[in-house]
């Protein structure tokens, strides 16, 4: 069947090809640049030793889109399959960390496509809406978590340096809700009917605004969805565990989870750029010296996230390659 490239501007199937390789080789520079003053040698061969684990990777993270998927069913009204649901998380995870989108192009097209099953688009924009917004706010209570874990296996104060991060993120989760509370979302609203009236095909939002109010009234369900949100924050650490024991840190736990949560809250800063590249691997270096193991170890952590990173995105391409069809 012939493919519509007009409900996705921009992003035909040649741009977004172009785009993953382009972001794939560009990958490969910045960890040359990244690596400089280091053994790309030792690294490369610490990334490649740990490759035995990257299938459990796999199996953890899908099972942290999982739960992310089913705290985004917690939000919207009764209707979609969690199944349904879960193959646009990891379509919605493939555009993300594959395209310069600025990872949030999958949350437009996720709303879009769930939409298609009938649903308002104006529901399904507002249940992306509230689900990302959710997902930052647990990701700052992780955060927390991490910095107090940093707290106790670092008695020379190392940790206090990151309480800036934490302040941060949690101004940054103020103000998010502070914008929809008093009218970001009205303003998408009319924006989204004047781009419609423009081009039909976009599909207009209204009803956005009291969607999305309607869905933070619902105590129970915002509780739910934010729990499954915090354990998928919480799992990511048997990653960073798994893989820099791999490697022959010695890494426990404790350890991991602060490398987690640094590592995580640095990539999610760097949201703007694409893949967060040089910005991932800044923050899990950071975080491997703070907890005392090597800067490298923190490298060799990124890249194997990395690998990781491309097989779930290249899944969520192809999902949504179908989903086109």
């Amino acid at each position: 069947m012939a493919h519509d490239d007009r409900s996705y501007p921009g992003l035909t199937r040649q741009r977004m090809w172009n785009a993953a390789v382009g972001l794939t080789l560009v990958g490969f520079a910045v960890w040359a640049i990244v690596t400089t003053g280091q053994s790309v040698m030792a690294l490369g061969a610490a990334s490649v030793r740990a490759l035995w684990v990257l299938p459990g990777l796999l199996a953890l993270h899908l099972l942290q889109l999982f739960l992310s998927a089913r705290s985004w069913q917690c939000v919207l009204p009764p209707g979609p399959a969690l199944l349904r649901l879960y193959r646009l998380r990891i379509t919605r995870e493939g555009i993300d960390s594959m395209l310069p989108v600025a990872q949030v192009g999958g949350e437009i097209i996720g709303a879009k496509l769930l939409a298609a099953d009938g649903l308002l688009l104006a529901v399904t924009a507002a249940s992306v809406v509230v689900d990302v917004t959710l997902e930052f706010l647990t990701q700052l209570i992780f955060l927390l978590i991490g910095v107090a874990a940093l707290a106790m296996i670092s008695p020379d104060g190392a940790w206090q340096a990151w309480i800036g991060a934490a302040v941060l993120t949690g101004a940054g989760g103020v103000g998010l809700l502070a914008a929809q509370r008093f009218g970001l979302l009205r303003i998408l609203e009319t924006l989204a009917r004047r781009i419609a009236a423009r081009w039909p095909g976009v599909g207009a939002l209204t009803g956005l605004d009291a969607a999305a109010a309607a869905m933070y009234r619902s105590r129970s369900s915002m509780l739910q969805a934010g729990s499954l949100h915090l354990l998928a924050w919480l799992l990511g650490s048997l990653e960073s565990w798994a893989v820099l024991n791999a490697i022959g840190t010695g890494t426990s736990l404790t350890q991991a989870m602060a490398i987690e949560a640094l590592g995580m809250a640095a990539r999610s800063a760097g949201f703007a750029v694409p893949g967060a590249l040089v910005v991932q691997e800044t923050g899990f270096a950071l975080a491997a010296a703070a907890v005392g193991l090597p800067e490298a170890s923190g490298l060799s952590l990124s890249l194997v996230k990395r690998a990781r990173e491309v097989c779930i995105g290249l899944l969520g391409l192809a999902l949504w390659r179908l989903e086109r069809r």
